[in-house]
């Protein structure tokens, strides 16, 4: 009886960790057509292919999105290396006013894979450098490949006359 219950509980678990798999093993055909279309699908070269789902960002240097709240512009000025790759990146962020100017203030950063359900394992150190008016966040964590989200979220620094928190957010697909 006890051996039965464990074979079971093992499967269990091969079933849910199967979902958060990095392609390691690659997927009938028939799996991955019936996958098509999703971000993250793994086709029969076991390679990750999210970068045609609505709404990713193609990643260049320089990228910029307007904020939630739309009162800051984010930018990822660059990223090293470049494109992002597995395991420790530095990303440059930008921060800047409808005017174009940079800002400084606080910044935070928070990386996570929508489609698994989980974050990065580790926090980027975020420094301020206020010659170029850039963040510098190391070490960016992308352990796997898949579709990533970034999401800088500011507060200007109490002399900034635009006041409020706002929220940028990119969605990169990691290869």
């Amino acid at each position: 009886m006890i051996e039965a219950r464990s074979v079971v509980l093992f499967y269990c678990a091969l079933a849910l960790c199967a979902g958060c798999s990095s392609g390691s093993a690659p997927k009938s055909d028939a799996a991955a057509a019936s996958n098509a279309g999703s971000a993250g699908t793994t086709g029969p070269s076991g390679a990750v292919d999210c970068t045609s789902e609505p709404g990713i960002d193609g990643y260049a240097p320089g990228l910029s999105k307007l904020g939630a709240s739309g009162l800051y512009d984010f930018q990822i000025v660059s990223t090293t290396p470049s494109p992002p790759a597995l395991n420790d990146n530095t990303f440059v962020v930008r921060v800047t006013d409808a005017n174009g100017a940079a800002l400084a203030g606080e910044l935070s950063a928070a990386l996570d894979m929508p489609e698994h359900g989980h974050s990065s394992p580790k926090t980027p150190v975020i420094t301020f450098d206020a010659t170029s008016g850039n963040f510098t966040l190391d070490p960016m964590d992308l352990f796997m490949v898949g579709l990533w989200r970034f999401t800088f979220t500011f507060m200007p620094s109490a002399d900034a006359s635009d006041g409020g928190m706002d929220t940028g957010v990119f969605e990169l697909c990691l290869e």
